[in-house]
């Protein structure tokens, strides 16, 4: 179950029961941040007073980074973003991609992970995974996983190269163009990456132009959604 907050910032309810998690996915209420904003603005419009960001300059790749501080403005090449420290907002921007946010309430380590078809087929989740379990010692089994607003099979779309990039079972067809389901195929990854907690909005962001920005929904002219998670200090189980 999902449930939108302030200033329109959508919010996995059963990461509720984890006060130390900060986290949240933009709408439209929430702004635009195809501009980028302060850290200051964009910590208040997620509830995070203090925390700083380190968000990236995606490229639509696998390669994960690690953010030991904030970044503010200095954004480097990547579509995976990991912390394991308090006050830190690591973050991904998306209007059709999918923003998959995870959460180890036992070693208390976030990422936020950047995948359109491109990233997927490359494999930017699993690389994130294997990455948290190797340079922060995340047990996958600890895992917990939260799917964004992204565009759904009913608007997606592709030609015949795309679509065989896919397992058959991620893609519809029939008649016209076929269709590829992006968010099965990151639950897929997800489940083979050992990932036992899953959790999907289940919004299509072409779908619903009054609540998301899309990319293919408005014909390439549109805003950004921003998509967070941090750890709070302090904050007890």
């Amino acid at each position: 179950m999902f449930r939108v907050g302030d200033r329109g910032v959508l919010r996995a309810s059963a990461w509720d029961r984890h006060p130390w998690l900060i986290h949240g996915f933009s709408t439209r209420a929430t702004g635009d941040f195809l501009d980028w904003p302060d850290d200051a603005e964009i910590a208040a419009a997620f509830g995070a007073s203090g925390f700083g960001t380190a968000t990236l300059r995606q490229v639509h790749a696998a390669r994960l980074v690690r953010a030991d501080a904030p970044w503010g403005s200095t954004r480097p090449e990547a579509d995976a973003v990991m912390t394991a420290r308090a006050g830190v907002l690591v973050g991904v921007r998306t209007a059709d991609c999918f923003p998959i946010l995870l959460a180890d309430p036992v070693t208390r380590t976030v990422a936020a992970v950047h995948a359109g078809w491109r990233g997927t087929v490359a494999g930017v989740l699993p690389n994130a995974i294997a990455g948290l379990t190797g340079a922060l010692s995340v047990k996958r089994e600890n895992l917990e996983a939260v799917i964004g607003p992204g565009i759904g099979a009913c608007c997606f779309e592709v030609g015949d190269e795309v679509a065989g990039e896919f397992r058959s079972d991620f893609v519809r067809s029939g008649r016209g163009r076929p269709h590829v389901d992006l968010a099965a195929a990151l639950k897929a990854q997800l489940v083979r990456s050992g990932v036992l907690s899953i959790r999907s909005c289940g919004h299509c962001t072409s779908c619903d132009l009054d609540r998301f920005f899309s990319h293919r929904g408005e014909h390439g002219v549109t805003g950004r959604m921003l998509s967070l998670v941090g750890i709070e200090s302090g904050a007890d189980e």
